[in-house]
């Protein structure tokens, strides 16, 4: 007996991709019959150390690992979710197996549990999945990546940065070239920098680049990649290579702020309080104090994305507030608590972000680089053109429709 299954409201292999947040399903005997069939969902790994999933008959139930389904003869879909199961993330593409029985033969269908990552460990294959992904954005200097490299530059500062929009204008900036990489590998998504750990594997000649370690009065030299490694090729402004160096042992040492001390630890980052207002204080340390831990571009606003590492720093930036607002459950974009907007354009709530909007007038910049933001297979979530609150809610605990499709490795769905 035949069924037919829809993952993210279609039955494409380009939506087959799950994070943490429920994603709708619908299942349905593919002809009618004379009675009702009942079938039992449940996943197992499609390979050794393959994804997971856990589902939901409706949002207000809890997860289950095991969910029964009665089908009418009639062929009526029947809706449930899924989403995955929190530690057991997907290390490749489709090893996560979707399991019907009850109906003859099992049923199986491949799917990915994709979340962004710990960048220190990652699978030899993560890393250079994501690392080709990025290469072909680049394209030694003639790809997309250019448009990335114009919107974050001095003109447009006060878009992203110094304000309440802060954190909300980046998650859009990383979901940008996120999407984008994706466009290139599915199975692909955007690393994390844990700043405030030693990251002995990141800093080296086989992924980000062999970094020297300078004086805090030190100059920049150039990140050194093996032969092999694609951003060995890297070029930005129509130069080769990547100019950073450290001011600290990257491999044994957190990154330290502009005086020599640690950037603030993630238990500190989220002790600045539970009110957004204080929470996002973050953006001077230990957002800041991240980027001016090195020498060279990605110490400076204006030149910061000419260094790709500024994905992985920007991506715990952003973690750090997902965790902050799972702690806190601070979902709501009407909330001041959730919320602090300012009375500027580009800060309020309902005002959508430039350069997306595509505005070019005073007071946005008079340039809008990259288009319109991409959309997803597995979501439809946030538009082309975000509001400020779109990024809010990127789990869809107020608003399901309002997920965003990415989760993070270390930050369940479910409340604790």
């Amino acid at each position: 007996m035949a069924i037919e299954i829809e993952i993210n409201g279609t039955s494409n292999a380009d939506a087959l991709y799950i994070a943490n947040a429920p994603s709708p399903c619908r299942i349905r005997l593919a002809s009618p019959t004379t009675e009702n069939s009942t079938v039992t969902l449940s996943s197992r790994p499609a390979q050794p150390g393959g994804g997971q999933v856990v589902f939901y008959a409706s949002r207000s139930q809890p997860s289950k690992e095991n969910l029964d389904l009665t089908l009418p003869a009639d062929g009526s879909w029947v809706s449930f979710e899924i989403g995955g199961k929190f530690g057991f993330p997907s290390v490749n593409d489709q090893d996560c197996l979707l399991v019907v029985n009850g109906i003859g033969d099992e049923i199986t269908l491949p799917v990915m549990v994709r979340v962004r990552k710990n960048a220190n460990n990652l699978t030899v294959g993560e890393r250079d999945r994501f690392l080709e992904a990025l290469f072909q954005l680049n394209l030694s200097g003639t790809g997309i990546y250019q448009n990335f490299r114009d919107i974050h530059v001095g003109p447009s500062d006060p878009e992203a940065h110094r304000g309440p929009q802060f954190l909300p204008w980046h998650r859009a900036f990383l979901l940008d070239i996120e999407r984008e990489l994706q466009s290139i590998d599915p199975s692909v998504s955007l690393p994390y920098w844990r700043f405030d750990e030693p990251a002995p594997r990141i800093f080296q000649s086989d992924f980000m680049g062999a970094t020297q370690q300078v004086a805090q009065n030190g100059s920049a030299s150039l990140a050194v990649f093996n032969s092999t490694n694609p951003l060995a090729a890297w070029v930005t402004d129509g130069v080769p290579g990547i100019r950073r160096s450290a001011v600290f042992d990257t491999a044994t040492s957190p990154a330290p702020g502009p005086r020599g001390f640690p950037v603030l630890s993630q238990a500190q980052t989220l002790a600045l309080g539970d009110l957004y207002a204080d929470f996002d204080n973050m953006e001077d340390s230990p957002h800041g104090a991240a980027h001016v831990s090195f020498r060279g571009s990605i110490s400076s606003v204006p030149l910061a994305v000419k260094d790709p590492l500024f994905f992985l720093l920007h991506a715990n930036v952003d973690r750090l507030w997902a965790l902050w607002q799972w702690l806190n459950e601070r979902t709501n974009p009407q909330e001041l608590e959730t919320y602090t907007p300012e009375n500027r354009d580009g800060r309020r709530l309902t005002d959508t972000m430039w350069p997306w909007n595509g505005v070019v007038t005073p007071p946005r910049p008079n340039f809008a680089p990259g288009g319109q933001l991409p959309g997803s297979p597995v979501t439809s979530s946030p538009g082309t053109m975000p509001m400020v609150q779109d990024m809010i809610d990127f789990q869809g605990y107020e608003t399901p429709t309002a997920r965003l499709g990415y989760g993070y490795d270390d930050i369940p769905y479910e409340f604790s």
